[in-house]
């Protein structure tokens, strides 16, 4: 089974476009989201879930779920996922899953290209 799709969940366009560029040199097909429930649903056909072996995600987003609620998730119930939570606030970022990985915005291009590499090379 070949797991070669991403999943970007930022509701600001501009943040989200950077971020799928990003994924997108490495080898990565990139679908775009702007709200928790949006990824979800995209999920929810197991066909386009086992695809999937990246999530990047902002924290805050618009909707009852935020992006920590959505890792967190993800982690349950597709557990071959690679995490990636944004945020440009640092503090009260809830318990995030154990192998989500936290990167701050401004987030450091090389290091969102190896997370994405690793994914990949592990999927």
């Amino acid at each position: 089974m070949s797991r070669n799709k991403a999943l970007i969940i930022d509701d600001e366009a501009l943040i989200r476009m950077m971020e799928a560029d990003t994924v997108e040199e490495v080898g990565l097909d990139v679908i775009e989201c702007g709200n928790a429930e949006a990824a979800l649903d995209y999920l929810s056909d197991p066909a386009k879930a086992n695809e999937v072996c990246l999530v990047v995600t902002d924290v805050r987003m618009p909707g009852p779920m935020n992006g920590v609620e959505l890792a967190q998730h993800i982690a349950e119930y597709f557990p071959w996922i690679h995490l990636i939570i944004t945020s440009g606030c640092h503090d009260n970022l809830g318990q995030r899953p154990p192998k989500a990985e936290f990167l701050p915005k401004p987030w450091p291009i090389d290091r969102l290209t190896q997370i994405a590499k690793k994914a990949q090379a592990e999927c």
